[in-house]
Order: structure tokens, then C-alpha cells, then sequence
């Protein structure tokens, strides 16, 4: 319970993608701009790297560049297999690699950001 209650928004984003990643899709409205599930994929996974780094930040835990490498990494795994299951549980969506790749995109867009934020705003 302590676990959860000091990771509650990383694991509120967590729950929030995979049910985002596993509903039916008939429930999204169409849109007409060009590649708008990319650009979703790419805020959504950008948003839980920043999500977990923060948390992690704000608990003073690690705080390493290399540590923030291994969470875009794990991220970018969460990413592809939430792709698996919509690809394996679901009848209505479909894996794509775009969107894998959008995934890992915004996870080390992400870290980008942090690595901009730490190195210039951070004293």
C-alpha cells in the first residue's frame, strides 16, 4: 500500500494507457488530421516518462542520468507490449509498428526534455 500511495500518478497513467490502449476502437472519434493516433502515442508515452521521472525525482530516489535511460527504456517496452495486446486481446485494434515507434519516440522525447530541464532550469 505505501508503494502505491507514493506512485499513485505513475500508476494512474500506467492504468489510464492500457485501458486508452485496449478499448474498443469504435469508441475514438475520427479526425482528419494526419497521423493523430501517432501524435497521441507520442504525447501519452512522453507524458508517463515525465510522470515516473518526477515521482522518482520528488522521492529523491536515484536521480542519475543512466537511471532516466533505463525508464525511457521500460516505457518504451510498456509501449510495445500494450501494441502486443491490442495486436492479441482485442478483436476491434491491431499492433502497429508506427505506433511502437511512436511510443519509443515519446519516451526519449521525454527524456529530452528532462535532460534540457536538468542542464539548464535545475540549480
Amino acid at each position: 500500500m505505501k508503494y502505491i500511495r507514493r506512485h499513485i500518478f505513475s500508476l494512474l497513467t500506467l492504468l489510464l494507457i492500457a485501458v486508452l490502449s485496449l478499448m474498443p476502437a469504435q469508441e475514438f472519434p475520427q479526425t482528419d488530421i494526419q497521423f493523430a493516433d501517432k501524435w497521441a502515442h507520442w504525447v501519452m508515452y512522453a507524458f508517463l516518462f515525465l510522470a515516473i521521472s518526477a515521482e522518482r525525482i520528488i522521492r529523491k530516489r536515484s536521480t542519475t542520468f543512466p537511471c532516466f535511460i533505463l525508464i525511457a527504456i521500460l516505457v518504451s517496452i510498456y509501449g510495445g507490449l500494450m501494441e502486443l495486446g491490442q495486436a492479441y486481446l482485442t478483436s476491434t485494434r491491431h499492433g502497429d509498428w508506427l505506433d511502437v515507434a511512436a511510443n519509443t519516440f515519446g519516451a526519449f522525447c521525454g527524456l529530452a526534455c528532462l535532460a534540457i530541464y536538468i542542464r539548464f532550469f535545475k540549480k
